[in-house]
């Protein structure tokens, strides 16, 4: 009896999922996050739970948004190989250079804002990349270090290797 109950949380679990799927396809949420959510969600408990605070959210576009980054963030991590680091340990930052550091990240995004609206702008990027665009616009006005998983993806889309990936903390 209790493989049956376990059987049945499985089904009612799946079902919410694509309910939850369904829910952020007609709220305009790109087709290439939802599916990697959805096949995220099968595999971390927190992104599960994260969709369906999103779908609970209803009337809380601003939780949402932030919903929605949290879960391109997940997205991102889970795409980097086992193995592979998106940064080079060994390298110590020191206090003094935090702010030198976070004015090295906003000059740079700022130019690759640039680059962005040249090509089509925020809305075009978010289309060729299925990062939904609350997390490119979050990207783009914060002063958080750019992951690498991140600018890869903008740097495809524009078609282009030139732009730098800075090695932001290396002085």
């Amino acid at each position: 009896m209790a493989t049956l109950e376990a059987s049945s949380s499985d089904t009612t679990a799946f079902v919410a999922l694509i309910e939850a799927s369904h829910t952020m396809l007609h709220a305009g949420l790109p087709e290439k996050f939802v599916s990697d959510a959805f096949r995220l969600a099968h595999e971390s408990e927190g992104v599960f739970d994260l969709m369906m605070m999103w779908t609970s959210a209803e009337d809380d576009e601003g939780l949402r948004v932030e919903i929605v980054a949290d879960v391109q963030d997940l997205i991102d991590d889970a795409g980097t190989p086992v193995g592979i680091r998106l940064y080079e340990p060994g390298g110590a930052i020191r206090i003094d250079d935090l702010e030198e550091i976070g004015k090295d990240a906003v000059r740079f995004k700022s130019h690759l804002r640039r680059l962005v609206d040249k090509a089509g702008g925020v809305t075009w990027l978010a289309g060729v990349t299925g990062i939904p665009q609350s997390s490119l616009s979050r990207f783009f006005s914060s002063g958080a270090i750019p992951r690498k998983s991140t600018l890869l993806k903008i740097s495809d889309a524009l078609g282009t290797d030139s732009v730098p990936i800075p090695d932001f903390g290396k002085f």
